[in-house]
């Protein structure tokens, strides 16, 4: 809610956690990439499910795909934080 007690979109709350989120993690590590790509997925998607005539067919077919692009940059961006993961505790054991 904001002070004005009107409730905030949550798609609007989502993309303000992730520009903070893309500000204090570092992509270049696996695990970064997938904070980041997952939380681009879910602004997409809470977008695309807006209720009414406040997405176009066309616009949330788009922003369905790019959600699904994201989807799949987490994935694989997890796996490889993962196997990173493995390979530290197996070099510590």
């Amino acid at each position: 809610m904001t002070d004005s007690g009107h409730s905030v979109p949550a798609a609007d709350v989502l993309a303000d956690v992730l520009a903070e989120v893309r500000e204090r993690v570092d992509r270049r590590e696996a695990l970064g990439e997938a904070q980041v790509a997952v939380l681009e997925a879910a602004v997409n998607i809470v977008r695309a499910g807006q209720p009414g005539f406040e997405v176009m067919p066309v616009e949330r077919s788009e922003l369905v795909r790019e959600a699904l692009g994201a989807v799949r940059a987490a994935t694989v961006a997890t796996g490889v934080a993962l196997t990173h993961t493995h390979r530290r505790a197996h070099a510590l054991t």
